[in-house]
């Protein structure tokens, strides 16, 4: 796993490509990480926008509920505003970083939005505090300790190994992806997939089949064995008819060039929704 220095610098479809239909955004309450500031209180400068004071609860309540159509740059251009008007010392970047980590990891939909958040504000720095040191330096700690507690906290496993594929997906250094994420990504993947739970296989199948373009390219050996893995298990005697349509889905996907059209789409967002 990237460690924090390696990570550093700039940071980040025709038929239709995997956007996660049918999944939808963790819910529950943002607050307890930081309250908002109350309409009318004093902060920043005369004339500042009092909704990009919100602070770090704020920033979590706008990532809880935007919708799944919300543009990714609309939101990471928010986002930034909100952290660079509310977020003032080295103390509050890292109240940050740590809060939105911990908001992260208490529901795998939050991933993608927690990724777009990261990558929006990855550079914003305070007291020589970078965002994205504290922030990556315990995601590198969780993602290396994995094995130890995956079995026993598996919506907390589910969630991180969502969080390190979109940061794969969402990051940028001078325009190109991360390659010290590319190695943990897939191993998240492949270990979502080789399990017996079905939660697992969800997020398992939604990454592979949302990264797969991505990863394919430099992948393709390790990306063809697991898809005949795959194969395998669906025929198998013991596999429950819920993966059976999760592995077809991405088997379908990876077979179509990694696209699928919307009638294929529409067939599995429908067989998906009482899984």
């Amino acid at each position: 796993m990237a460690s924090a220095r390696a990570l550093g610098g700039a940071i980040p479809t025709s038929r239709t490509t995997y956007i996660g239909k049918g999944r939808g955004r963790g819910r529950g309450a943002a607050a307890g990480d930081g309250s908002p500031r109350q309409p009318g209180s004093q902060a920043g400068s005369a004339g500042t926008d009092q909704r990009q004071l919100l602070g770090v609860a704020g920033i979590l309540e706008l990532l809880e509920t935007a919708p799944p159509s919300t543009n990714a740059e609309s939101l990471a251009e928010q986002v930034f505003k909100e952290a660079e008007a509310s977020i003032n010392t080295g103390d509050e970047v890292t109240k940050f970083a740590h809060s939105l980590y911990k908001w992260t990891l208490q529901a795998p939909d939050r991933a993608k939005n927690a990724a777009i958040a990261c990558n929006a504000v990855g550079q914003l720095e305070r007291d020589n505090i970078k965002f994205r040191s504290p922030f990556l330096q315990t995601l590198k700690k969780d993602y290396d300790s994995r094995n130890e507690w995956k079995d026993v906290e598996e919506t907390r496993w589910v969630s991180l190994a969502c969080l390190v594929c979109q940061f794969y997906k969402e990051f940028r250094v001078a325009g190109n992806y991360v390659g010290a994420l590319e190695s943990p990504a897939l191993t998240c993947i492949e270990m979502l997939l080789s399990t017996s739970s079905i939660k697992c296989h969800v997020y398992g199948v939604e990454q592979l089949c949302d990264l797969g373009p991505i990863l394919y390219p430099k992948n393709s050996e390790k990306i063809d064995e697991m898809m005949d893995d795959l194969r395998r298990r669906l025929l198998a005697s013991d596999t429950l008819s819920s993966s059976r349509v999760l592995f077809l889905e991405a088997l379908e996907f990876y077979a179509g060039g990694w696209e699928m059209d919307e009638t294929a789409v529409d067939y599995y967002t429908n067989k998906k929704a009482g899984i």
